[in-house]
């Protein structure tokens, strides 16, 4: 985790208000994660553990939603391995808060289409 103080978030990360915000599919799926050390392992993932990865596939996502994506985020780091990391900001105008964060894939994570097999 890093923390920035004078820079801002990138413009197209996500503030999620609630779960429409996100991607719609909830079946189960496949992804694969490419490693640091060059071998991929694939998992499988449905509804709110696919969702949020799905968003986070397309872009950044802020940190506190209502939606409580920080469980989620959890355990898509820890049950399943995914490179997810946060990084900090300063002076939230939209929410008037003094620190933020906002999630990233912290590495090569795909969705392998066709769903489960």
């Amino acid at each position: 985790m890093s923390s920035k103080t004078t820079t801002k978030p990138p413009a197209n990360a996500l503030r999620v208000e609630r779960w429409s915000d996100m991607p719609t599919g909830t079946g189960p799926a496949r992804y694969e994660i490419m490693g640091e050390d060059g071998k991929a392992k694939t998992i499988t993932l449905a509804k709110g553990n696919r969702i949020i990865l799905d968003a986070l596939i397309k872009q950044p996502l802020y940190c506190a939603s209502p939606v409580r994506i920080s469980d989620r985020v959890c355990i898509l780091r820890h049950d399943y391995g995914v490179p997810i990391t946060k990084e900090m900001y300063d002076n939230d105008t939209a929410t008037d808060r003094a620190k933020f964060g906002v999630y990233f894939l912290a590495g090569k994570v795909r969705r392998i289409f066709g769903g489960a097999k």
